[in-house]
């Protein structure tokens, strides 16, 4: 009995000892620091504030001033996270920025210069930031040039239009390059990030970012924007054009009354533009609208479902515009995350039989779609 009582007592003790061990391993573990040391060598931002937030869900994390063109915070950091520092506001709209990764170490950064180093993770982003920032303005210079596309020549338009493919297909490279070089660690969310954009431009595969994402470490895979925007492809590629298309509780402007989307489609084809009052894009669109209204108005539903918008300015741009087809509203904001949709305009051609026929058309393409599906 004594033995056995002794032998209780020691796996008590080993018991205690190993939670005392275990709960100084988890302070330990949590009371790691990310120090940022910026430079802001701005005078009119001298003795203004800066915060830095969390990037995922913009919830401020810390404060201070900018004091002789510096400032500093320490942030407690158990997993590593995107951070987004920012100045205060001032006239005109005026602020700096910079993305950062809150990871346990010392960073330094300049918010006029876009500088960052001290971590390895930062290191690499300042990197990838700073090579795709070179391909971008690249870029931009072909996208400026085709401004005066009316002037060239067919050859000179099919070389523009080559080389700029070209530079697309040379940032695409780098951005899988560097995902595939950082998948355990958050830059690989940044070159996420422009891969989501080509595939939303049509210049990357939606499969092959999947798969990417798929073989990604969780930190990846699991950060928020990432999730997110995943989930807007799924939504979108659950109705691209071949699949059928998903009904909608939405409003009749006319009446108020609450109504189904198939109560007008069921059955014919049927043109849908999600737009809104202030996007100038969707009010350039609204005459290519109105053309299709007044030609095949009497073989196709024409429908203005109007999104993102207040009912004042929606009334006004209705009788501004003359939109004399049928005009719905979506009340609940869900139209557009049913689609996957980010950006309006966004007009969809639905067939008959229910089948998405074709997705995001603008300009003349809205015309060539109709007449496709109309036989003509």
């Amino acid at each position: 009995m004594y033995i056995c009582a002794v032998f209780l007592r020691i796996l008590i003790m080993k018991k205690i000892i190993l939670s005392f061990v275990a709960l100084f391993s988890a302070m330990v573990c949590f009371s790691q620091s990310c120090t940022i040391i910026g430079r802001m060598n701005v005078p009119d931002f001298q003795n203004k504030e800066v915060a830095i937030l969390n990037a995922a869900t913009f919830d401020v994390l810390a404060t201070t001033k900018i004091v002789d063109s510096a400032f500093t915070f320490d942030i407690s950091v158990d997993e590593p996270f995107w951070g987004w520092i920012k100045t205060e506001t001032l006239s005109g709209n005026n602020y700096y920025f910079l993305d950062v990764v809150v990871e346990p170490g010392t960073v330094t950064c300049d918010l006029v210069t876009d500088d960052l180093a001290g971590t390895s993770t930062n290191d690499r982003y300042f990197k990838f930031n700073k090579e795709m920032n070179h391909e971008k303005e690249i870029w931009y210079a072909y996208a400026e040039k085709f401004q005066n596309i009316s002037q060239m020549s067919e050859n000179e338009v099919k070389s523009l239009t080559d080389e700029f493919q070209l530079q697309i297909n040379k940032m695409v490279d780098l951005a899988q390059s560097v995902f595939l070089a950082n998948k355990d660690n958050l830059v690989a969310t940044k070159a996420f990030d422009f891969l989501a954009e080509m595939v939303g431009a049509k210049s990357f595969d939606y499969s092959e970012l999947s798969a990417m994402l798929a073989d990604a470490a969780p930190i990846v895979r699991n950060y928020p924007k990432v999730v997110k925007k995943m989930e807007q492809f799924d939504k979108l590629y659950q109705t691209v054009a071949g699949k059928p298309y998903i009904d909608l509780d939405l409003k009749d402007f006319k009446t108020k009354k609450p109504v189904k989307l198939s109560k007008y489609i069921k059955g014919k084809i049927a043109l849908i533009d999600f737009w809104a009052s202030w996007c100038r894009p969707c009010r350039a669109e609204i005459p290519n609208i109105a053309q299709i209204y007044e030609k095949y108005g009497k073989d196709v539903v024409v429908i203005s479902l109007n999104v993102w918008d207040q009912p004042t300015a929606q009334a006004k741009a209705i009788k501004d515009l003359k939109m004399n087809w049928l005009q719905l509203t979506d009340d609940t904001k869900n139209a557009t995350n049913v689609y996957g949709i980010e950006g309006i305009p966004h007009i969809m051609l639905i067939g008959k039989d229910g089948t998405i026929l074709a997705r995001d058309l603008r300009g003349e393409e809205i015309e060539a779609a109709v007449k496709k599906a109309l036989g003509k």
